[in-house]
């Protein structure tokens, strides 16, 4: 059972009310609390709990409001089905989390969210969050594994989960531009609250920045053959977006336009998705900034033009033995019978003569630029 209830189920419900008494929070009677089905005692209405903390501003935007509805509810399936083992090679690979979980939080958000930086934080606060705007992890317990739902839903949603220190702290991102949080300590909640038709659970909330609609554009294209869809932030960076399923709706509820043609001002395709593989293998979410990869396709035109060189600027090349033997050994050697022959007096001033006339030749064969070559041969 999970830290978060596993230490909970069998405390009387009559601790909970006198531990929350004098804070604000009221819970209804023991016998509310307690799942006494079958019993024949009549059941009773609950009144709705008073909280103190505030709960977080949605955005005004009520299309904003469904989408990121919808993206909690397909987290949830997703959750429900990766346990069963029915999402097999279907999810991206970087979702895959350890253990029992079947989705790593962390991953499937910034694979939703592109551009989001959870590095970049800001204030941290106890606040409410309203559940169906909460991702979390439903894939390790749930309301069939908890003996009292009922108590142990009053103690998760209370507002002392909020407070630092306390047991069983909830901890949660959110992302106030859209209005989607999900858990950092205490993933189960979401869902299990959801179940048990609560409206909202307290936790310590880290607000997370996000790029304005007008910063971001969805491009669609044809890479290697394949169909994608990428996101580029400020006409610059660039992410290819790896579950555009559930990214896009999201995106456009927020305000970012729909996926149009690549432009042709930009880079050639072909040239971005070279620059997205190379970035891939040592990045979880590969990035890619176009600006460089105009400067590499200038690079890579400069470096095919043809411009006269000596054989010493040539980065790699490889002596023909055969022939530098020939020339250095028997060049030289026939040089000097020559010179014996012509000048049979003076053997020494035509060995010197051939010698230079040799040590002056191989120079300018090395270092005078008699050939030609691309530049991107050259060191």
């Amino acid at each position: 059972m999970h830290s978060d209830h596993a230490e909970r189920l069998h405390e009387p419900a009559t601790e909970l009310a006198e531990g929350g008494a004098g804070d604000g929070v009221s819970l209804p009677p023991q016998e509310a609390l307690l799942d006494d089905t079958g019993t024949g005692a009549a059941t009773l209405e609950l009144a709705p709990p008073r909280h103190r903390l505030p709960q977080i501003a949605l955005p005004d935007n009520v299309v904003l409001k469904g989408a990121v509805q919808k993206l909690v509810e397909q987290k949830a399936r997703l959750d429900r089905l990766a346990a069963e083992g029915q999402l097999a090679g279907l999810l991206p690979p970087e979702w895959h989390g350890n253990g029992v979980r079947a989705i790593d939080l962390s991953s499937f958000v910034q694979g939703v969210l592109p551009f989001l930086q959870p590095a970049e934080r800001g204030e941290t606060a106890p606040a409410r969050l309203p559940v169906r705007h909460v991702l979390g992890d439903d894939s390790r317990w749930g309301l069939v594994d908890v003996p009292e739902p009922k108590s142990l839903a009053w103690y998760l949603a209370s507002d002392d989960r909020a407070n630092a220190g306390s047991k069983d702290v909830a901890e949660a991102y959110l992302v106030g531009a859209l209005g989607l949080a999900w858990m950092q300590e205490g993933r189960s909640r979401p869902g299990f609250l959801r179940a048990m038709d609560q409206d909202s659970l307290a936790a310590r909330v880290t607000m997370l920045g996000y790029p304005p609609p007008g910063e971001l554009a969805l491009y669609s294209v044809t890479a290697h053959g394949q169909p994608q869809l990428w996101c580029v932030h400020g006409r610059r960076r660039l992410r290819p977006l790896v579950a555009p399923w559930l990214s896009v709706p999201l995106l456009t509820a927020y305000g970012v336009p729909a996926p149009v043609a690549w432009p042709g001002s930009f880079p050639p395709v072909e040239a971005v998705a070279e620059a997205i593989a190379a970035a891939r293998p040592g990045k979880l979410l590969p990035e890619v900034d176009l600006g460089r990869v105009v400067a590499k396709i200038a690079e890579d035109a400069a470096s095919e033009a043809w411009q006269p060189v000596s054989l010493l600027q040539l980065n790699t090349w490889s002596p023909r033995w055969p022939f530098f033997l020939g020339t250095f050994v028997g060049l030289p050697s026939l040089l000097l019978v020559t010179a014996a022959l012509a000048l049979p007096g003076a053997v020494e001033a035509a060995t010197v003569a051939a010698s230079l006339g040799f040590a002056g030749g191989a120079i300018g064969a090395l270092a005078v630029p008699w050939i030609h070559a691309r530049r991107k041969h050259l060191s």
